[in-house]
């Protein structure tokens, strides 16, 4: 299902999936273990939840019938580290973070973003646009 190119530091991996729910979980998990492999275990949670939600909102909004592919790229950085996780997807659209009800069932997910990283961003690129989060350790 995804293609993998593992790369020294800073880049830590990247990957490709198919636009598809299915990829999502997988997303996850494999943030999950790259980072528990690189000794960054500290950023593993908050990165699979970021990550979750930003190839989820690339599903949705970004690649239709799934023919398009979401890339996944992991990043470290800095002393005290700082990782980085970055998502293209083909829509040059930016993302849009909604307030929510306190019973909406939808639409936390830049919010849950926001929450966990240090800080994050979008810019177009690639035909497409990039989005990122950065978790940073204290200093």
């Amino acid at each position: 299902m995804a293609t993998t190119a593992a790369q020294a530091s800073p880049r830590l991996t990247a990957l490709a999936f198919p636009g598809i729910p299915g990829s999502v979980p997988v997303a996850r998990r494999h943030v999950r273990e790259t980072l528990g492999s690189h000794g960054l275990g500290e950023f593993a949670q908050d990165a699979a939840i970021i990550t979750s939600e930003l190839v989820a909102n690339a599903v949705q909004h970004a690649c239709g019938n799934g023919a398009a592919r979401i890339g996944v790229t992991l990043t470290c950085a800095g002393s005290p580290a700082a990782v980085t996780v970055v998502v293209p997807d083909p829509s040059p659209r930016g993302p849009g973070r909604r307030e929510t009800l306190a019973d909406d069932e939808q639409g936390r997910g830049l919010q849950i973003v926001e929450a966990l990283s240090a800080h994050w961003g979008w810019r177009c690129g690639g035909g497409g646009k990039v989005v990122f989060a950065v978790l940073a350790r204290e200093a």
